[in-house]
């Protein structure tokens, strides 16, 4: 699988290990999506991340490609600019009791409200020596979701990671040139033959 499309799941591990870090011993991350059997499961202490929304971020487009070059300087390949996707991820908590959701999700969203970007430790693979990945928390709630999803709603909040994709280098390019030659276009005169003296004549 080409690298670029990993970096869905990278962001995946990176919110995890994030969250992760502010939650109690014991309580989870998990990438689950609501279901209804929520409704009657015993829950264990978790913070679920639900990816329900991938798009464009035009405000991250930029513009030129980046020339790829050896250890001489030649251009081997060229890579077209970067574009960055925009993730969603509806944030919901689960644990036995009500209250204990709420101080759960309540963790989970002190992490990510005073982080602009993911730090660069919870990142791996490509994100790693990427772009930073951006985070803001929507100001509009999931209702509309939750309707869509067929289930109550309960306390949660919208997530949302920027992150750069990067296109696979285009490697057909032309050889550098080995040679350097110039010319005019042309023939190169011969040598002039020596002209015969000439004769002063007195008028």
């Amino acid at each position: 699988m080409p690298k670029t499309f990993r970096v869905i799941t990278e962001v995946d591990d990176a919110l995890c290990v994030l969250i992760g870090r502010a939650l109690p011993e014991g309580a989870a991350v998990r990438l689950d999506p609501p279901k209804p059997t929520w409704q009657t499961e015993r829950p264990s202490a978790a913070i679920d991340l639900f990816l329900f929304g991938l798009r464009d971020d035009p405000s991250g487009r930029e513009s030129g490609w980046d020339d790829i070059r050896d250890e001489r300087g030649a251009v081997r390949s060229r890579r077209a600019p970067s574009r960055r996707c925009l993730l969603s991820y509806l944030v919901t908590a689960r644990a036995p009791k009500v209250g204990e959701e709420h101080a759960l999700l309540g963790l989970a969203l002190r992490a990510l409200l005073f982080a602009d970007a993911i730090p660069r430790d919870c990142l791996h693979g490509e994100l790693a020596d990427g772009e930073p990945v951006a985070l803001s928390v929507s100001t509009e709630g999931p209702g509309d979701l939750w309707s869509s999803l067929g289930m109550p709603a309960r306390a949660a909040f919208v997530l949302t990671a920027s992150a750069a994709f990067t296109a696979e280098p285009d490697t057909e390019v032309a050889p550098p040139a080995e040679k350097l030659s110039l010319a005019s276009g042309q023939g190169v005169p011969g040598p002039l033959a020596p002209s015969a003296p000439r004769k002063w004549v007195r008028t």
